[in-house]
């Protein structure tokens, strides 16, 4: 199996993209390699803050619960690259902004404006 983003060992020519990467990541494909799956992908560091490290964990915490098939370990690392894909595949068209705000603005839902709301203006 061809590393992510890197040269690839299998001859297949280059890089991994596009929806072969999802396929990829959730077993589907090549299963020639005994590598784990973690040694397959390349490393990025991000800076998280505070409240979304303690979120991130309990929200692991909480789908590692529900689960029934233990057989892949889910890590914050896992729900962070799931973020990540669905950040480019549903909502790169609609991310606009200057700020990190005003980013997450751009692909948040929509608020109604209730009655209610607008009378308290």
């Amino acid at each position: 199996m061809p590393k992510i983003g890197g040269t690839g060992d299998s001859g297949k020519g280059g890089a991994v993209g596009g929806s072969a990467v999802l396929g990829q990541l959730i077993g589907d494909g090549d299963a020639q390699s005994d590598d784990p799956k973690w040694a397959t992908l390349e490393r990025k560091e991000a800076r998280l803050r505070a409240d979304q490290l303690s979120d991130l964990a309990e929200l692991r915490r909480h789908v590692n619960a529900r689960r029934q098939d233990r057989s892949e370990i889910i890590t914050d690392n896992t729900l962070i690259r799931v973020a990540v894909d669905v950040l480019l595949r549903v909502h790169a068209s609609r991310l606009r902004g200057d700020t990190e705000e005003d980013l997450l603005h751009s692909v948040l839902p929509r608020r109604r404006v209730t009655a209610q709301q607008g009378e308290d203006s």
